[in-house]
C-alpha cells in the first residue's frame, strides 16, 4: 500500500471518465479489489501536492477499524500512489460498486450510468419517462445518509468543499445510500491536493462560509435538500421541501438566510430527517418546475452568473417526416369516413380508433428526441460561463493557472457534448437535421476555441503577460473560432426555441449553449 509504478498496473483498460483534472481508466480484471486508476493531467501535476496525496491514503490506516469501514463504504477513496520514472502520475482508488450505478430508459437505448445525483435533480415528469421513479420517502432517507456521511467526514478532518450532484452519487437498491467520487478534491484538515474549485450554481454566497469549510458542506447540503425536493438544479426557494415537513423546510430557510452563525448543524439535519414523513401520499407527489434545464451529464466549475431568456418566437410549419405520416393518416381516415358514411354504427367505434392512433406514437418519438436535444443543452450550458469568465481572467492576466484548468476542463465538456450532438436522432422534429448540423458545427468551433485560448493560457504563464503574448495567436485563433461557433448556436437557438416549448422544454439564448 502507498505507493505503485504506472507498469505495475498492466495494461489500461476503458476510460471511464475524464475532465479537467485527469481522465480515469479501468485496470485489468485481475486487480483484487477491483480497482480503478487516476492519472493527472499534466496541468494538474504542476499544482499537484503529493504530500497531501500521501497523507489521504493513509487515513484509512490511522483509524478504528469501524471508521475505517465507514470511510470507504461511503467513498471512492485514494490507495495507492502511481508513479513512473519516479514520478507522480496519479492514484488507484476503489472502482465505484455495481449498487451505485442506473439503468435509464432513453429514445433507443437503457445505458447504465453512475447514479450521479444530478440525475435527480430534475422533474418528476423526466424521472417518469427514464423510469428513474423515485419518492418523497427515497428523497429523505438518501438526504439523511449523506448528513450521516458528511458527519462522518467532518470528524476524521475532511470536508468536501466542490460538494454537488457532480460527486455525489446514490444507490436504489435495498435502503438509499450515497457515495463520494473525486475524494482527491477534498481537503484534509485544512490541506488540498488541488486547488479549490466550486460547480455552477453550487458556490458558497457571502456569509456561507470558507470554500471548503464545515460551513462551506452545510450550506451545499441544504441546497441539495431543496433541490432534490423540487426536481430542479438550480433553485433555492425551498417552499418544496414542505413536502416533508415544517421543520425540514424552517431548517432550509435557516440554512439558506446567508447567517453562518445561525445555520444548522448537520446533527440537526440528520435527526430531523430520519424522523420526517412525507406530507403528501407517494403516489400524489408531483412535483414540476420548468424553469431548469434536464442534467444527465456532467456541468462544469465555472462562475455563476444569470441566464438571460429568449423572447418566444412563433412555431414554423414544417412538414417532418413525422407530421407527413399524421397528414396521411388524416386523408386515409377522411376516405374511410366516408366510404362508411351509410354504416352509421360502425362510424364512432372505427374513427374513434383511428384518431386515437393518429398522434400518440409519433408524439412519443419527437417527445423523446426533444428530451434528448435538452439533455444535451443541459450539459453544454454552464461551460459557456467558465469559458467566458476564463478569457477575461486570461485578457487581464489573472487567475491564469485556474483559467487554464477551467478551460482544459470546457474543451473535454464540449468534447462529450460534441459527442452526444453527433449520436442524436431527430428526424421526427421539425428541423431536426438543420438542428443536428447546426449543434454539431456549434461544439465542432467551440471545442476548437476553448483549446486555442487554453494555450494561449499556457503561453502567458510561461512568457509572462507581455504584450506580444496578451494579443498572440492563439488568442486571434480562439476568437475566430468562437465568432463561428456563436453563428452556428444562433441558428441553432432560432429552431430550437420555435419547437421546445412544444414539447415541455424552455426556451435558449445562444449565449448559454
Amino acid at each position: 500500500m502507498g505507493r505503485v509504478t504506472l507498469a505495475s498496473l498492466g495494461p489500461l483498460g476503458d476510460e471511464l471518465g475524464s475532465g479537467g483534472q485527469g481522465t480515469v481508466y479501468a485496470l485489468p480484471e485481475s486487480q483484487s479489489p477491483s480497482l480503478v486508476y487516476k492519472a493527472y493531467s499534466e496541468e494538474m501535476l504542476t499544482v499537484l501536492d503529493t504530500g497531501v496525496l500521501a497523507a489521504m491514503i493513509e487515513v484509512p490506516f490511522s483509524l478504528s477499524a469501524q471508521d475505517r469501514h465507514e470511510l470507504l463504504a461511503a467513498a471512492a477513496w485514494p490507495r495507492d500512489i502511481v508513479t513512473e520514472n519516479d514520478r507522480v502520475r496519479g492514484f488507484t482508488m476503489a472502482l465505484v460498486p455495481q449498487r451505485f450505478h442506473t439503468t435509464l430508459k432513453l429514445l433507443n437505448d437503457r445505458p447504465v450510468r453512475l447514479g450521479q445525483a444530478q440525475l435527480l435533480l430534475n422533474p418528476s415528469d423526466y424521472l417518469d419517462r427514464v423510469e428513474l421513479r423515485i419518492d418523497d420517502q427515497f428523497r429523505l432517507e438518501l438526504l439523511a445518509d449523506v448528513a450521516r456521511t458528511l458527519r462522518l467526514f467532518h470528524r476524521l478532518g475532511l470536508t468536501v468543499g466542490d460538494m454537488s450532484p457532480n460527486n455525489l452519487i446514490y444507490s436504489r437498491t435495498g435502503k438509499p445510500r450515497c457515495h463520494f467520487i473525486d475524494c482527491d478534491a477534498m481537503q484534509l484538515n485544512g490541506r488540498t491536493v488541488l486547488p479549490q474549485v466550486e460547480t455552477t450554481d453550487w458556490e458558497v454566497p457571502a456569509g456561507g462560509g470558507v470554500l471548503g469549510s464545515k460551513v462551506s458542506d452545510t450550506y451545499k447540503f441544504a441546497l441539495l435538500c431543496v433541490r432534490l425536493f423540487a426536481g430542479d438544479q438550480s433553485t433555492t426557494d425551498p417552499s418544496a421541501l414542505l413536502r416533508a415537513g415544517p421543520g425540514i423546510h424552517a431548517l432550509a430557510i435557516r440554512a439558506l438566510s446567508g447567517d453562518a452563525g445561525d445555520s444548522p448543524g448537520l446533527g440537526t439535519w440528520e435527526k430531523h430527517l430520519r424522523a420526517a414523513r412525507p406530507i403528501l401520499p407517494k403516489e400524489t407527489v408531483r412535483v414540476t418546475v420548468p424553469s431548469s434545464p434536464i442534467r444527465t451529464t456532467m456541468p462544469s466549475p465555472r462562475t455563476a452568473v444569470s441566464r438571460p431568456s429568449a423572447a418566444p418566437t412563433p412555431v414554423r410549419p414544417s412538414l417532418t417526416r413525422s407530421r407527413r405520416r399524421r397528414l396521411v393518416k388524416l386523408v386515409v381516415l377522411s376516405l374511410f369516413l366516408g366510404y362508411v358514411a351509410s354504416h352509421t354504427n360502425q362510424i364512432e367505434s372505427a374513427s374513434r380508433h383511428v384518431a386515437e392512433s393518429l398522434f400518440s406514437d409519433d408524439d412519443a418519438a419527437a417527445r423523446a428526441q426533444a428530451d434528448e436535444i435538452a439533455a444535451v443543452l443541459s450539459s453544454s450550458a454552464p461551460v459557456r460561463d467558465s469559458v467566458k469568465s476564463a478569457v477575461t481572467n486570461l485578457a487581464a492576466c489573472a487567475n491564469v493557472k485556474r483559467s487554464v484548468t477551467n478551460l482544459g476542463a470546457a474543451s473535454s465538456a464540449r468534447q462529450q457534448s460534441l459527442t452526444a450532438a453527433n449520436g442524436l436522432q431527430i428526424t421526427d422534429l421539425p428541423n431536426g437535421a438543420v438542428m443536428k448540423d447546426q449543434l454539431i458545427l456549434a461544439f465542432t468551433h467551440s471545442k476548437a476555441a476553448d483549446d486555442a485560448y487554453r494555450s494561449w493560457g499556457l503561453k502567458l504563464s510561461k512568457q509572462g503577460c507581455r504584450k506580444s503574448t496578451l494579443n498572440g495567436p492563439d488568442r486571434k485563433r480562439g476568437d475566430r473560432e468562437s465568432i463561428v461557433s456563436t453563428k452556428a448556436k444562433q441558428q441553432f437557438a432560432d429552431l430550437w426555441n420555435q419547437i421546445g416549448p412544444e414539447y415541455g422544454h424552455d426556451q435558449v439564448s445562444y449565449q448559454n449553449i
